[in-house]
């Protein structure tokens, strides 16, 4: 009984494998095949090499070769890539949304002439080499006219497809042309610009661009990169004619009134020659690149830059400093010194006994490679109404380089007029005369004792005995008992805040000048000390001695400063006292006037 129910079962999945393969599959085939809308399923977008499209007569070929595409008919040209690959893209996915088989045809005709095939409406070819990958003929629009007639070559059905499609073929060369108005394949180290009689002329060296006409001078680097590359980037706004023969007059182009060249080395990559403006655009010129046919509008505000004066493109800070930095200064001033770095530390050759302040070289340093001059005069030949002839000062700044140290720059500084001073430039553009503004120029130390450390003292509050303020003839004095209290001395009197006056010591106890203005200084007028007439007196007593340090405040200096003198070492230094510290001596150390 169980052998002929196993033998049963046996038979019927026979007949079931039997008729799947023999009918239902097949008829799967069948049915997934009808159901299959798309008209090119097997057509590869990656191997179109060449594409013609004809549409209202108008015939546009391409091609592609090292993945890029070019306009080959009805003129040479660079393609749109982008709008070639979304047609081919769109080929690739259109479906039929209708279809009328060979057998629905027969019985019509004129069904050539009723789609609007015979007509050529439009083709699409689409090839690899010569192989076609694809083949199709537009007709004309259905009676409701979202949608088209289209027949494949070789296939005597008729589809219909979406209307879109037409939205994706050129009705002219011009709807395919790449826009893009210059295509470099190398990078830019030259640019030559011409403007009537103006040339300028720059070239890039050392990761830098440099003026090589109409002088020689350090270029604005960053302001060349920028408009280079924005000048790369110009779209054409419109193409106006390809005709050889075309009369350039109308265009302005007959004699350019401007012509661009961008180089690589000495080969030229492009010369753009512009023209004149349209009539009703005023913000586009007429263009053509040199030795090719096509006149274009392009827009003329980053093309004008080139044309402005040659003073915006030269590079205004006073000194470029390289990476590698500067290992020595020399200085001709009020003396001649020479400051040499060693790993962290500076030093100056001449006086072995000074103390140098790092921190005032770096801020030296800043100044020079941020400052930015004014052009005075590009061609100066007597430099002795400009105080240049003999400067006041010079400075010299060196890398290190072998067999000896290679100038950065020489820069000298002659007299000064109303906020300004001249400058000039030995190493880069000698025959220039430049200024900078005279604040500037006033924090350049000119003297070695000047890159002394900044620090005027140091103590501890816990070390001061006693403070004695003279101020407008007035004096007042203060004490601290054994138990480290502070009060009056005999004589005097009044309020005061032992707590700020230890916030002031504690703050006056690590003094650094701001900047240091005169060496061993008679004449404390000019500096409005008299006028001002206040003295602080600060005895301490420390390693079982007494000292005693005095600090004096004159009027403010052109930075808005106090000016302050100490004696140092046995001379007396003036110098600009750090402003928010004058605040607490103010508030802790004066005599009221009442």
């Amino acid at each position: 009984m169980k052998s002929k129910t196993t033998w049963y079962c046996v038979a019927i999945a026979g007949l079931l494998f039997v008729f799947i393969v023999l009918v239902e599959h097949p008829f799967r085939v069948k049915t997934n095949a009808a159901l299959s809308t798309k008209i090119f399923p097997a057509f590869d977008t990656n191997a179109a090499t060449h594409i013609e499209v004809r549409r209202a007569r108008r015939e546009v070929r391409a091609v592609r070769a090292q993945d890029s595409w070019s306009l080959t008919s009805p003129i040479e040209y660079p393609a749109a890539a982008g709008q070639i690959e979304r047609l081919l893209s769109t080929l690739a996915s259109l479906r039929w949304q209708n279809r009328l088989s060979a057998d629905e045809l027969k019985d019509r005709p004129k069904a050539q002439e009723e789609f609007g095939f015979t007509a050529a409406n439009g083709s699409i070819v689409v090839k690899n080499g010569k192989t076609i990958l694809l083949n199709m003929l537009i007709g004309t629009n259905t009676p409701v006219g979202e949608q088209i007639y289209l027949q494949v070559v070789g296939d005597s059905g008729v589809y219909v497809v979406d209307a879109d499609l037409l939205k994706f073929l050129p009705l002219s060369p011009n709807d395919w042309r790449d826009r893009t108005l210059f295509h470099l394949k190398q990078s830019v180290n030259s640019v030559k610009s011409r403007s009537g009689n103006k040339v300028l002329a720059l070239s890039h060296t050392n990761n830098l661009w440099r003026m090589t006409m109409p002088l020689q001078a350090r270029a604005d680097s960053a302001r060349v990169d920028e408009l280079i590359e924005n000048t790369v980037g110009l779209q054409v706004a419109a193409f106006v004619t390809d005709d050889p023969p075309a009369d350039l007059d109308p265009f302005g182009l007959q004699t350019p009134e401007q012509e661009l060249s961008f180089a690589s080395g000495t080969n030229i990559l492009a010369t753009l020659q512009v023209g004149r403006s349209p009539t009703n655009e005023p913000t586009q010129v007429f263009a053509r690149l040199q030795a090719q046919n096509s006149i274009f509008r392009v827009a003329r505000e980053t093309l004008d830059q080139w044309r402005s004066p040659h003073t915006t493109f030269v590079d205004r800070h006073l000194v470029n400093i390289p990476s590698n930095g500067v290992v020595q200064i020399e200085v001709r001033g009020d003396d001649q010194f020479s400051l040499q770095r060693a790993g962290n530390s500076w030093g100056i050759r001449e006086v072995t006994n000074l103390v140098v302040d790092p921190d005032l070289i770096r801020d030296v340093l800043s100044f020079l490679g941020r400052a930015e001059v004014d052009i005075e005069k590009e061609v100066v030949a007597d430099f002795t109404a400009y105080g240049l002839k003999s400067p006041v000062l010079q400075y010299t700044l060196k890398a290190a380089g072998s067999p000896s140290n290679s100038v950065i720059a020489q820069i000298d500084f002659g007299t000064n007029q109303p906020g300004k001073i001249f400058v000039r430039r030995l190493d880069e553009y000698p025959d220039t005369v430049n200024s900078i503004p005279l604040g500037e120029y006033n924090r350049l130390p000119r003297a070695s004792w000047q890159f002394r450390d900044r620090r005027v003292w140091t103590f501890a509050p816990n070390e001061v005995v006693s403070v004695t303020i003279h101020q407008k003839g007035k004096e007042r004095k203060f004490v601290r008992n054994a138990k480290g209290e502070w009060g009056f001395a005999p004589g005097s009197q009044g309020i005061f805040n032992p707590m700020s006056l230890e916030e002031s010591l504690l703050r006056l106890g690590d003094l650094k000048a701001v900047f240091w203005v005169a060496y061993n200084e008679t004449n404390l007028e000019r500096f409005g000390f008299k006028e001002v007439d206040h003295r602080i007196l600060i005895e301490l007593k420390r390693g079982g001695k007494s000292e005693t340090l005095s600090l004096e405040f004159g009027g403010f200096s052109e930075y808005g400063t106090r000016y302050a003198a100490a004696p140092i070492d046995g001379v007396r230094l003036v110098f600009e006292f750090p402003w928010p510290l004058f605040f607490e001596v103010q508030d802790s150390l004066t005599i009221p006037s009442r």
